[in-house]
């Protein structure tokens, strides 16, 4: 059973999106009041936004919707794991699929997903486009366990709101390393970029709020003007 400050803030967080709160969120005593709950539901709501880097806090001032520091800038909140689906609704990003298969882990694959050699994984290779130019080329590998059914029009949109929404899985923490690389003639030849062109590496693990890995990507993004933002707290200070 998801808890009630988790499902308030998914609603300001879609409400976020939807462009409702563009500037500055209600005050604590207004969320009170729409949502019905209690003080502490609306604080732990805010804290949970604020921590996946949607909104900043202002003492004295309350919440706001956190914008980007480089307007005109695309950005992907690294943080959200909502990836490039929804991230430009002016000109919207779309999936060319170009393979889905099921195919067994690999020793690659079954050590970055912690699972046994042979296992059935979903792997899901797309190009991602929006209408001026080639976004990313994105190879993507699911546990079938947990991910027991994608299509050639799921992967067309986007595949974790799917499954979040599908089978209920939560995505609960993720690694992420991040490189600069240069195309390879194969990769060139599927993006319509030249070899050895730059672009940047991200190579992806996710997990399930039992810290079991069921999804391990690799995209290399491509758009000139992209910028990776992440939120981050220092605990030890």
């Amino acid at each position: 059973m998801t808890l009630k400050y988790k499902l308030v803030a998914k609603d300001i967080a879609q409400k976020i999106d939807d462009q409702v709160y563009t500037d500055k969120l209600p005050s604590e005593q207004e969320l009170i009041n729409h949502y019905q709950v209690s003080r502490n539901t609306i604080r732990n709501a805010l804290n949970l936004l604020y921590n996946q880097g949607m909104v900043r806090s202002i003492q004295g001032s309350g919440y706001f919707v956190n914008t980007s520091a480089q307007p005109g800038e695309l950005i992907v909140n690294g943080g959200s794991k909502k990836g490039l689906y929804d991230l430009e609704k002016a000109d919207p990003i779309s999936s060319k699929v170009l393979s889905l298969e099921v195919i067994p882990a690999d020793q690659e694959i079954a050590t970055r997903l912690q699972c046994p050699l042979a296992t059935d994984i979903y792997h899901v290779k797309r190009l991602r486009s929006n209408s001026k130019e080639v976004v990313s080329l994105e190879d993507a590998y699911y546990l079938k366990s947990v991910v027991p059914y994608l299509t050639e029009e799921v992967c067309r949109e986007s595949i974790f709101n799917f499954i979040t929404k599908t089978y209920g899985v939560e995505i609960k923490n993720g690694d992420e390393f991040i490189k600069l690389a240069r195309l390879t003639k194969a990769e060139a030849d599927l993006t319509g970029l030249e070899v050895a062109a730059p672009a940047l590496h991200l190579t992806e693990v996710n997990y399930l709020k039992n810290e079991q890995p069921f999804n391990y990507s690799k995209t290399l993004y491509l758009q000139s003007d992209l910028t990776l933002y992440y939120h981050v707290s220092n605990y030890l200070n």
